[in-house]
């Protein structure tokens, strides 16, 4: 695919397994300037396409002269019962921006997802990052919600007395139907049920039993402090089993890393008080958007 006499050479393809190095170096290039600057480990970037389900069979890469130098990570599954495809990632190298290569693999992909059945592409954007905004937009997508990082640096602030008769321990066989029926809201794609699921080895389970009654869990990465779901009961809140919990996420975080909150619904008020309110602050916002193939 050429677009224009800019980039004679640029053509965008499906990849696979075999781009698993190439792919790599481009993601690293690519997001070494983003709006918040990240590197991941090669492991680390096998463990987030095995959290977001990614098909490296259907992911895109544009090619420069055989370098890939734009990409778009795919995952597959279930979004609100409809067929959906996930973008992991999108970018492209620092040399070849402004050359319309987002759009070039979006149109190119989204027209094959589409033939192939797929219902709908769900993706999250940095609420700052207003050109990647403009060009969703412009592909028809819609913000659905508004999801938040948030962030706590030092200790817990703790507004509840400590709870002795509260036990925390690890939930090893998780009832999903139970810890659901604790939600406000709905995890995002990378925080869902079958993320974690994927997830598990990187994953430690938290529950809150009183009275050997589960009223509480936090499910997070173990070391890192990252909490993809927590949860109290309605009829267990306000009484300290979401403050132990989190007691509980801090003291298995390891030295210089902060626990974070990933992608919280902001208009889940409630919630983002109860972790405001206990030395959290907000570091930033995506947006969720969704369109519909």
């Amino acid at each position: 695919m050429n677009e224009g006499n800019e980039i004679t050479s640029m053509e965008c393809r499906f990849l696979n397994r075999g781009y698993f190095d190439k792919l790599y170096e481009a993601f690293t290039l690519a997001f070494s300037d983003y709006v918040i600057p990240f590197a991941l480990t090669e492991a680390q970037f096998r463990n987030h396409i095995n959290l977001t389900a990614v098909d490296l069979d259907r992911t895109v890469g544009c090619f420069v002269d055989e370098r890939i130098v734009g990409f778009s990570l795919n995952g597959f599954g279930e979004w609100d019962g409809r067929r959906t495809v996930y973008d992991a990632g999108t970018g492209v190298v620092p040399d070849q921006r402004r050359r319309g290569l987002s759009e070039s693999m979006f149109k190119m992909m989204l027209e094959d997802f589409a033939k192939a059945g797929l219902e709908q592409c769900l993706l999250e954007v940095i609420t700052t990052n207003t050109g990647a905004i403009s060009l969703y937009e412009k592909l028809g997508f819609r913000k659905t919600r508004r999801l938040a990082l948030l962030q706590c640096d030092g200790k817990l602030s703790a507004p509840c007395d400590e709870r002795p008769d509260v036990e925390i321990r690890e939930i090893k066989d998780p009832d999903w139907d139970l810890l659901g029926s604790f939600w406000e809201g709905k995890p995002s794609w990378q925080n869902s049920i079958d993320a974690i699921e994927r997830s598990r080895g990187l994953k430690l389970i938290l529950g809150a039993f009183e009275s050997e009654q589960c009223v509480g869990y936090a499910a997070f990465s173990a070391k890192f402090g990252r909490i993809a779901q927590m949860a109290v009961s309605k009829e267990h809140r306000r009484r300290g089993v979401g403050t132990a919990l989190l007691k509980a996420v801090q003291n298995e975080t390891a030295d210089g890393f902060s626990m974070q909150v990933i992608n919280i619904d902001t208009g889940l008020s409630d919630v983002m008080n109860f972790f405001l309110n206990r030395g959290f602050y907000e570091r930033l916002d995506q947006h969720e958007m969704l369109k519909t193939l």
